[in-house]
């Protein structure tokens, strides 16, 4: 075997080698962290007697904006509990 013919199967096995080593296939694989629950903020409390100046339907809307508000924070804690 002549070293042109060796040196040329040399060539061909690296290149087969190389482009092999492209080839593989990787896989991203993702992890769930738990993630913290934050502390609720501390909310303002506010004496009837500073709301008696409300009339009744701005009084049941800040009611009911207070009562929506916590319901969405309840949902978002269930939601960072399930990755633990």
């Amino acid at each position: 075997m002549s070293s042109k013919s060796a040196l040329k199967r040399a060539a061909v096995g690296a290149t087969i080698l190389l482009m092999a080593g492209c080839a593989t296939r990787t896989e991203t694989v993702f992890v769930q962290e738990p993630l913290p629950v934050p502390d609720r903020p501390a909310l303002p409390r506010i004496p009837a007697d500073a709301m008696a100046c409300l009339p009744d339907d701005a009084y049941e809307a800040l009611a009911a904006r207070d009562a929506t508000l916590q319901g969405h924070v309840r949902h978002l804690e269930a939601i960072i509990r399930t990755t633990h």
